[in-house]
């Protein structure tokens, strides 16, 4: 892999203190801005967890994938008029 597809990669962000859970139907649905993002079953094999496009469940923690997002963006000053400068 060279360094421009390292850079044009998906910036995975921890929301997991973000996420809300409700019982419903017999499973867990997670919900993150009142949009559903994905499921908790116990099945006969174990916990299985459902995650919808865009998110992942990794080490009891949830993630999503930010498109757009620079893992390393050049500069950033705040008060700027544009955010960039």
């Amino acid at each position: 892999m060279n360094d421009n597809q390292s850079q044009n990669e998906p910036l995975k962000v921890e929301v997991t203190a973000k996420v809300e859970g409700k019982f419903e139907n017999g499973c867990m649905n997670l919900y993150m801005d009142d949009s559903r993002i994905g499921k908790i079953k116990e099945t006969n094999e174990g916990t299985k967890y459902e995650m919808a496009r865009g998110f992942e469940f990794d080490n009891n923690k949830i993630f999503r994938y930010e498109k757009g997002v620079s893992k390393n963006p050049d500069k950033y000053v705040e008060g700027c008029d544009m955010g960039w400068c």
